[in-house]
């Protein structure tokens, strides 16, 4: 072993799966030596991680520590090795009193930050609260401007930025969005701090470094750069029911020469727009150049995806869809559907941002529409407090399903004067799947959902998942919050 020098040593340790590497650390005190390097770990992250789609934060390797590395990759390793088991259950669990018996409405994970939790709740007024979920779980701050009321909310999906938060509130009859920042006083302890303010009826639905997306009810997104003071607008033509039950704005994503926007019926793809100040008065307003339809969803996620095909330079967008249907009477059993929008190969950029509906393929369209039904789950239909679904970069995905109608009374048992509960269906559960993606590319007809946990309270009100960390967090109506680790 002595003759053996270290490259070769490391070479050797290249080919090592994680627990390999732990394992030959064991054997003797070289080993021991060799396996703490940083390029062992380097080698072990990229090639059993990140070439394989396993889930992984979006960090520079070199910024991370090497213990912080490794902890990093055997814990990668380990989850997609569940994922793809498909295991079910989670491995811990920690509950945090976040309220008073008041609903928690929104549950997030801050990003780069994975010892903090926010929440929002209302009461008299609403509330966000920072929690620290490192160990046991304990309040941080609290941001509240008595008597406001929260109607719209981002965190910044880049950690580095100064900006952590945008809010809308609506306080003395004034509506207004607040860009919060996270600071540390002197003490130690942390505050949320409004850096920037601005009065308007839009409401935040992404913020993305210095960039923020705002939207309307109804057609328009403003695309703010809050530090420059430069803006774009963004609209589509209204919809005749669209008008009728509102446009709401569920995602707002920036993507290579394009944003899509996703509304509660209908996506829309716009060219990335030129930037003006408020002044210039040659300002334009944009307008799609591709849109489709998938009817009125009740939840909806999209992320995009990395080609893994290395000649293409841009990601696909990924739609995980819960289609809402007007019929009460409908079958019980539905689908969640997973779409495709794959980048046009012969798309050749133009400085016009004036372009009509393409037709499909055509060389002036970045993404082919319409988006191509890739595989669906079966699910089930029912009134839920929150029919959100999250859907991650790899492939993996969550979401609440809905307890058995029976539950509320809908049909009744004439001998026992009392509803007719299924023993499979009588609670709301959290469920998950993994779908074709980085992670699993095997495409299949029909994806198989997992269950996680079930709910006999069916109070769930709220939903977040960290698909690199494998953290669930779910928010209820009676001022709880649950954390489970995957």
């Amino acid at each position: 072993m002595e003759a053996i020098n270290d490259d070769v040593l490391v070479y050797i340790f290249s080919f090592l799966e994680p627990p390999n590497i732990l394992a030959m650390r064991q054997t003797c005190r070289r080993m021991f030596a060799v396996s703490h390097l940083r390029i062992v770990w380097t080698n072990a992250c990229n090639t059993h991680i990140l070439q394989k789609g396993y889930p992984f934060p979006e960090i520079p390797l070199e910024k991370l520590s090497v213990p912080k590395l490794e902890k990093r990759t055997c814990h990668a390793y380990l989850l997609a090795r569940k994922w793809l088991s498909e295991e079910r259950g989670f491995r811990a669990k920690k509950f945090i009193d976040a309220t008073s018996s008041t609903s928690v409405s929104d549950v997030r994970f801050v990003p780069g930050r994975e010892d903090l939790l926010l929440t929002i709740s209302k009461s008299i007024w609403s509330v966000i609260t920072l929690w620290d979920v490192s160990a046991e779980p304990r309040k941080r701050c609290e941001w509240s401007p008595r008597g406001a009321i929260f109607n719209g909310f981002s965190l910044n999906s880049n950690p580095s930025s100064e900006a952590t938060m945008a809010i809308s509130i609506l306080k003395d009859g004034v509506q207004s969005v607040k860009i919060l920042s996270i600071r540390q006083r002197k003490n130690g302890e942390l505050m949320l701090e409004n850096i920037f303010s601005v009065n308007t009826h839009f409401r935040p639905i992404n913020l993305e470094g210095d960039l923020l997306a705002l939207s309307d009810e109804v057609s328009q997104i403003a695309i703010w750069n809050w530090r420059k003071g430069t803006y774009a607008t963004l609209q589509h033509h209204v919809e005749e029911d669209a008008m009728f039950k509102g446009g709401r704005c569920i995602q707002v994503l920036f993507a290579p020469k394009c944003i899509l926007v996703i509304r509660a019926r209908s996506i829309y793809l716009f060219s990335e727009p030129a930037m003006v100040y408020p002044e210039d008065s040659e300002s334009l307003i944009e307008h799609p150049i591709a849109q489709h339809s998938f009817g009125w969803v009740d939840g909806i996620s999209v992320v995009l995806t990395a080609p893994t095909d290395k000649s293409i330079t841009s990601p696909s967008f990924t739609l995980l869809v819960r289609t809402e249907s007007d019929d009460p009477w409908s079958a019980e059993e539905h689908t969640l559907d997973l779409y495709t929008l794959r980048p046009n190969l012969s798309f050749i950029p133009s400085d016009s941002h004036h372009v009509s509906f393409p037709l499909e393929g055509s060389s002036s369209i970045p993404y082919l529409f319409p988006p191509t039904l890739a595989t669906h789950v079966q699910s089930r239909r029912g009134s839920l407090r929150c029919p959100t679904v999250m859907l991650g970069r790899s492939g993996t995905s969550v979401w609440i399903e809905p307890h058995d109608r029976n539950v509320d009374g809908l049909v009744w048992d004439d001998y026992y004067a009392a509803p007719i509960l299924s023993s499979d269906h009588a609670h709301e559960k959290l469920v998950a799947a993994v779908f074709p993606g980085p992670l699993n590319p095997y495409v299949r007809k029909e994806v198989v959902a997992r269950e996680i946990l079930d709910n006999d309270l069916n109070n769930w009100t709220s939903l977040d998942y960290d698909e690199e960390l494998g953290r669930i967090a779910l928010g209820s109506s009676f001022g709880k919050v649950m954390i489970l680790w995957l």
